[in-house]
């Protein structure tokens, strides 16, 4: 049995378990004269990923690799994190796509942009998932996998209702005139629109919830739609955009109650979102790629196939808000990625062990028999990858995503539009609560680095 408080180290041949306190230090390789040495961590969940060309990497060269694998129930990302700022991160690290641009700022990753512009393989990665592991025009790592975003809806709720499917809703008043219809024609469903809000929820509130209202909002342009302006390098503290979406949250939970908040302040509340889904007593809801699954599975013995699921349950885009110019389709993902170490010796075989684990097949194989979303176009081209259908849909909708704001000072904002969104639910007007947002950006980063559109 596996502890979380032990270091499992990989190399070839044999396991070594060491205490947290005794690390490897990329910078710091005891190899025997002439050795050359190259280490990684990942999570044990990534071994069927990685772990086959490790030690086809190891017989084909003849260096030494050394793997740390986190356990699962280990936080992944504070110990990543921890290695980073304690000097004994390894040459190569998956890194939460999120953090890429703090850990890119303290000058902790390898900037590969001279690596790329020589791997073909570069061009098959949606736009999208470049931009993800880029920070300042450089591009610190590779997009290994991603989620996205959507409408999950149950098609039971929408037959009572007299709502035709299957549901292809084209802008926010199409989503909110479905859920006045859901309430008056179903009135025992208590959440005709399950919208993530408050505190609680952290990053799904702001992600599964705001960002997927906020991206329709407005324009792409001068980056009107979004939390930061990149080009001024500033957040935004008041806009249009903004001000439409607390108008949205205000209109879900206030002008419409449309829902209730039980379910918000539950312990589990995630599984009770999904409980409550299957059960009918949600009408339709924004949540993650990976909703899907859980659900299903929650539900197998009940409809054991793909199709009889596929019955009760369906998913669509979610639509901007319809507005000229405003995007078709609102999405944003998050993700992992490849990343390597600044104070690696060994660049070169870094990145040529990184190439062997990310080529084509190696990727598609592992992806089609776990169901990951791919962020590349030739992957998702494979025979293998298509074979599943769902997973086939919903990667059209890597073409149409985003990433977070993930400037460093990120978490803070983040907070603050959860704290928000609570806000609404307590009776303050979006003007209010705009305000309120724009003055808590002010004191934290000053209030030249906060900007009105």
């Amino acid at each position: 049995m596996r502890k979380s408080n032990l270091r499992m180290w990989v190399t070839t041949g044999c396991l070594v378990l060491l205490t947290m306190g005794n690390l490897y230090a990329a910078g710091n390789q005891e190899a025997g004269e002439g050795e050359k040495k190259i280490s990684i961590t990942y999570k044990d969940s990534w071994a069927g990923l990685i772990e086959p060309v490790l030690e086809q990497f190891k017989q084909e060269t003849g260096v030494e690799i050394e793997a740390y694998v986190a356990p699962a129930g280990m936080n992944f990302d504070e110990k990543v994190a921890l290695d980073f700022a304690g000097g004994t991160a390894s040459d190569i690290m998956l890194v939460d796509g999120y953090r890429l641009p703090e850990f890119a700022e303290a000058q902790y990753l390898y900037n590969i942009d001279d690596y790329l512009a020589e791997w073909d393989d570069w061009n098959s990665y949606f736009e999208s998932m470049q931009k993800m592991v880029s920070f300042d025009g450089a591009h610190y790592g590779i997009p290994v996998d991603t989620d996205v975003r959507m409408l999950y809806y149950n098609k039971e709720v929408f037959r009572a209702a007299g709502i035709p499917l299957p549901w292809q809703p084209s802008n926010w008043e199409e989503v909110m005139s479905t859920a006045l219809t859901i309430k008056k024609a179903a009135p025992d469903v208590e959440y005709p629109f399950f919208l993530t809000v408050g505190s609680k929820a952290g990053e799904a509130t702001t992600m599964q919830g705001f960002y997927m209202v906020l991206l329709g909002a407005d324009t792409v342009d001068e980056d009107k739609n979004r939390l930061r302006d990149w080009n001024a390098g500033k957040w935004i503290g008041k806009s249009e955009a903004l001000l439409d979406t607390f108008g949205f949250y205000q209109d879900v939970f206030v002008n419409d109650k449309l829902s209730l908040v039980d379910i918000y302040y539950s312990p589990d509340g995630s599984g009770e979102r999904r409980r409550n889904m299957l059960q009918g007593n949600i009408g339709f809801y924004l949540g993650g790629s990976w909703d899907y699954a859980k659900m299903w599975k929650m539900v197998k013995d009940q409809y054991p196939t793909e199709k009889e699921f596929n019955d009760i349950i369906g998913w669509v885009a979610m639509p901007g808000s319809g507005k000229a110019g405003t995007p078709e389709v609102s999405c944003v993902s998050g993700g992992w990625a490849f990343a390597m170490n600044a104070k690696t010796e060994n660049p070169d075989l870094a990145w040529s062990l990184l190439e062997r684990i990310l080529s084509t097949q190696n990727v598609g194989n592992w992806f089609s028999s776990i169901g990951k979303i791919a962020t590349r176009k030739d992957v998702a081209a494979l025979d293998i990858y298509k074979e599943d259908p769902y997973l086939a849909a919903i990667t059209d909708l890597v073409a149409h995503t985003t990433t977070r704001d993930t400037y460093p000072g990120y978490s803070k904002v983040s907070a603050y539009i959860q704290s928000a969104t609570e806000e609404i639910i307590d009776g303050k007007s979006p003007n209010e609560v705009m305000e309120n947002y724009y003055n808590n950006l002010v004191l934290e980063f000053g209030k030249d680095q906060v900007i009105t559109k």
